[in-house]
């Protein structure tokens, strides 16, 4: 298990921490906070993929019923 020196008061601190036992520092290595930064942009990736499969896959298939 890595340990990194908490910024606050510089005790060496568990990398998954919630908090530093020393001085009560939230998330002293950034892990969650770091987490949490990286799945938001996989989501937002997924539904722009998304997106872009719909606007090119069942828009051209929609107009088409609609000119007819």
């Amino acid at each position: 298990m890595p340990l990194v020196a908490c910024p606050v008061c510089e005790k060496q601190v568990s990398k998954r921490a919630l908090s530093c036992p020393g001085c009560g520092e939230p998330d002293p290595a950034r892990y969650h906070s770091r987490n949490t930064w990286l799945s938001r942009l996989f989501w937002l990736l997924v539904w722009v993929g998304i997106g872009a499969a719909v606007w090119y896959k069942v828009v051209p298939m929609v107009m088409e019923i609609f000119k007819q």
